[in-house]
């Protein structure tokens, strides 16, 4: 009874922890910058990491950068398709981050971005903000599984589900830019396709109505051309 009162107080506490990992998609339109603000006030965290990816738009290109919380820019990518941070809180100070995706460069074209990060505490851990109640500590003396093995097997479980969720996120990411890519060339082919064709129904058109002047007497085009002056 025990037992699954303590398993219950762990996953309630779960359930009412903080977020320590955020993973979205955010569009940037033509000429714009969007940020996002990251709360680091809580000493338990000593460090995030942030992976971004463009997955739609133009180049798959886009500036970013992070500022910290005196508003100081400690990060800058100039127009890459993908990267990965880690900002060590204790070097940078506490407060709000400002994370921004600035697309003022692109004129017409709007940018899709992926992108995910991960609070970190002292061990490196995505996930270790929960708190066991008070009860819970109280039962554990009278339990054989101590708290701190249970602590310590479900934060590596999580941790390890973290990490999958992750590289699935990426390969997502990396599949939805692939078949952006796929999409623009095939569009871009048509386009061209199309042009061509009307060039060559144009050329051939424009050859035939020049040939059928030359054997016409009447025709005004014809006698320019057989009198030699469209030379």
């Amino acid at each position: 009874m025990k037992l699954s009162f303590l398993i219950f107080a762990f996953l309630l506490g779960l359930t009412y922890a903080e977020q320590d990992e955020v993973i979205m998609a955010i569009v940037v339109e033509a000429g714009k910058t969007e940020c996002l603000y990251q709360d680091l006030t809580n000493p338990k965290y000593v460090a995030f990491e942030l992976d971004y990816q463009v997955t739609e738009g133009g180049d798959h290109d886009i500036n970013f950068m992070i500022r910290n919380p005196a508003g100081m820019q400690i990060f800058r990518d100039d127009r890459k398709t993908d990267a990965n941070h880690r900002i060590e809180v204790g070097v940078h100070g506490r407060g709000d981050y400002a994370i921004c995706f600035d697309n003022s460069f692109s004129i017409q074209t709007k940018k899709t971005v992926f992108f995910e990060l991960y609070l970190l505490d002292e061990k490196g851990n995505y996930l270790n903000s929960y708190d066991l109640f008070a009860d819970a500590n109280k039962a554990k003396a009278e339990l054989s599984m101590q708290i701190s093995d249970f602590d310590r097997i479900t934060t590596k479980v999580k941790n390890n589900l973290n990490r999958m969720e992750q590289l699935q996120s990426q390969l997502r990411a990396v599949e939805s830019r692939d078949r952006s890519v796929m999409e623009s060339n095939f569009e871009r082919v048509n386009f061209w396709s199309f042009v061509n064709l009307f060039v060559m129904i144009f050329v051939s058109g424009l050859q035939l109505f020049l040939l059928r002047s030359l054997f016409e007497e009447n025709s005004k085009v014809g006698r320019l051309i057989r009198s030699g002056k469209l030379d």
